[in-house]
């Protein structure tokens, strides 16, 4: 009679892991993958025979307890650096030199251009604590105005050629700074937009400390005056008071000791009203404002 025997069962004490506490997740490293192999043939039809499904020695049906299986979504597989970025990896890891050499040498020109600026920032502002500079005033002494004859008995639309003499006093304040007026100076007058007359200024030298009056001459050609505008120019100079408006822009150089400056620009405009339009024209007001540009 054919002896029964029995599988010895193994005396190796099972393995037994325990589940973490709550919050607390195993570590990577200690997580050890599942690999189920596929039964060889003939040997998944042998355990079936066996008899019973419940059995866990003889059939397994998921992993071990306290064996813990991780999937992570394939986008949150992180690289250094991201498979669609490595392109851009590349280009900004190889510099231009050439594109490198040229940034440095803008920064060097913005830097001194910007030194420049300052230097003269601080030799100007240490020039005018010692020379306190002052803007000259201007004033018109005296205008002698011809060609402009007006009369009530036709009251027309008519054309005039007026020739203005004007008389100008300049008054340099500075005590320590003198001034060249040079050529290219320009002098217009106008009335209700209209160009009277235009001329220059003479060139001349003032000193320090120094009043100037001068004269010169204006003149207009083929001005014609509406029956409108000859009615009002006839009542303000029957009310003794006809204004007009003088711009004047002349060249300067300003000279500080024995340092003479580049040229520059002066601009006057000026609102003058005179009594009437004749040869023996008075000024009854006037009001100047003088703007100096250094270019």
């Amino acid at each position: 009679m054919s002896e029964l025997r029995y599988p010895r069962e193994s005396t190796s004490k099972p393995i037994i892991e325990t589940p973490p506490v709550s919050g607390e997740y195993p570590k990577m490293s200690t997580l050890k993958p599942i690999i189920e192999t596929p039964p060889v043939s003939g040997e998944h039809q042998r355990d079936m025979s066996r008899g019973s499904f419940g059995s866990s020695k003889s059939y397994d049906s998921g992993p071990n307890p306290g064996t813990y299986v991780i999937q992570l979504p394939k986008d949150q597989i992180f690289r250094v650096p991201p498979p669609e970025n490595a392109h851009k990896f590349k280009r900004y890891t190889k510099r231009n030199p050439n594109r490198n050499y040229c940034r440095s040498c803008i920064c060097y020109m913005i830097s001194i251009i910007l030194l420049l600026i300052i230097l003269l920032g601080i030799t100007f502002g240490i020039l005018y604590l010692i020379y306190r500079p002052k803007i000259p005033t201007y004033t018109i002494n005296g205008i002698q105005i011809k060609g402009v004859n007006l009369t009530a008995a036709k009251v027309t639309a008519t054309t005039i050629t007026p020739v203005f003499n004007i008389t100008v006093k300049t008054d340099n304040r500075n005590g320590k700074i003198s001034i060249y007026y040079e050529q290219g100076s320009k002098i217009n007058i106008y009335r209700d937009g209209v160009n009277f007359c235009d001329g220059e200024l003479p060139a001349f030298y003032q000193p320090p400390k120094s009043v100037t009056v001068f004269s010169t001459e204006l003149s207009g050609s083929g001005i014609v005056l509406s029956k409108s505008a000859l009615e009002k120019l006839l009542n303000q100079q029957k009310n003794g008071k006809v204004p007009l408006e003088m711009d004047v822009k002349v060249p300067v150089r300003i000279k500080l000791g024995s340092v003479k400056f580049w040229t520059m620009t002066v601009k006057v405009k000026c609102d003058v009203a005179v009594n009437a339009l004749t040869v023996k024209s008075k000024v009854v007001s006037q009001k100047c404002k003088v703007r100096f540009t250094p270019w």
